[in-house]
């Protein structure tokens, strides 16, 4: 029971302490709790210290992988990843068509057309303030990149691959997740 209460104080005084602390600091609690994370899972990546920034492969659809990156800096943890490597000229208007579905829907993050090196990527930013003061936080940013990276990866796959109207797809995937948002509610009750 002391015990129980030990903790309670010592997670409390933690985050008195890394309040306090200048915001540079904030960034330094930050990367290493990111770094942390990283190592305790045992996921395949490459750290940088100098830009503080981290590489990490994860499956984005079956059996195909996909270099996340996970950095701190200006005061946000971020991560992004490209969903679409390179595309033709000619999609341009239908990936910005959907890209801005996309950006229209998402309450987290934002989907990125650069025409200048032709990819498309979801790019998801938070202040430094919830992260700092709950580093189990970073693992849920990452979680819901991942699992959003994943329907936009499918999305644009299926514009390219299948030139499918963005509009349909956007359509197909609201009814989806309106479909798992009932499926879920079900098994709660």
């Amino acid at each position: 029971m002391i015990l129980k209460y030990f903790y309670k104080v010592y997670f409390y005084l933690n985050r008195i302490y890394r309040i306090s602390c200048r915001f540079k600091k904030h960034e330094e609690f930050v990367w290493e709790d990111l770094k942390k994370l990283h190592k305790d899972a045992k996921w395949h990546c490459g750290i940088y210290e100098l830009n503080k920034t981290i590489e990490t492969t994860f499956e984005i659809s079956e059996n195909i992988g996909a270099v996340f990156f996970y950095m701190v800096e200006e005061s946000c943890f971020h991560c992004r990843v490209k969903v679409l490597e390179h595309f033709s000229v000619e999609s341009t208007s239908e990936l910005f068509i959907l890209a801005s579905h996309f950006n229209n829907i998402l309450s987290n993050g934002v989907v990125k057309i650069d025409v200048y090196n032709n990819y498309v990527e979801y790019h998801l930013k938070r202040e430094l303030l919830i992260p700092l003061l709950y580093n189990s936080e970073i693992y849920n940013q990452i979680l819901r990149h991942l699992n959003t990276s994943k329907d936009v990866y499918a999305a644009f796959r299926r514009l390219v691959e299948e030139g499918e109207a963005p509009a349909v797809i956007i359509a197909d995937l609201l009814r989806k997740k309106e479909s798992n948002d009932e499926d879920s509610k079900q098994g709660k009750t």
